[in-house]
């Protein structure tokens, strides 16, 4: 009798056991399909975002180049020369020189603007240096890197490197850090 008991206590006990180990196993699996789409999930946004910073890049680039085209029609003859000049001689011998416009090409198009700009004869542009960039100094990528690497938290970093907290988060988990 003592040992019927006994028998029928320890074959609860392994129904149990059974039970929650399939219970443990399904909450298992579950998470598992859930860190599987949350993954997926993750790489279809960084693929678009990746898509749209360069659909922006192109757009950017003819917004550039559309721009530089119309400032080229409205520029005037000597702002023109000194542009083609400093062009020329930005390229090395062995690269090929772009065509330059020639004198009557620039006539032509100063033809063509309005009435109350064709006085626009000498223009003066004003740069100020107010911040030199220190060479010496690392990029800022490299040098939030070093900063995580050496037990920083990515708030500290951000006010180090004058940053936002954001911009530094991003760098960090692009590089996987």
């Amino acid at each position: 009798m003592p040992t019927t008991i006994l028998l029928l206590l320890s074959l609860l006990l392994h129904v149990v056991a059974f039970y929650f180990i399939i219970v443990l196993y399904m909450k298992y699996s579950n998470m598992k399909n859930l860190s599987d789409t949350q993954r997926q999930i993750l790489e279809e946004t960084e693929n678009s975002m990746t898509s749209f910073l360069i659909d922006m890049k192109d757009e950017n680039e003819k917004l550039i180049k559309s721009l530089l085209r119309s400032s080229n029609e409205r520029v005037p003859d000597r702002m023109k020369e000194e542009a083609i000049e400093l062009n020329q001689n930005s390229y090395s011998e062995t690269e090929q020189k772009p065509k330059a416009p020639n004198k009557t090409e620039l006539e032509v198009n100063l033809k063509e603007l309005p009435e109350h700009l064709s006085g626009i004869d000498d223009m003066e542009d004003i740069v100020e240096i107010t911040h030199t960039p220190n060479k010496n100094k690392p990029p800022f990528e490299i040098e939030a890197i070093n900063l995580y690497k050496q037990g920083y938290t990515v708030e500290q970093i951000a006010k180090r490197l004058n940053k936002g907290k954001t911009e530094v988060e991003l760098l960090l988990k692009f590089r996987q850090l």
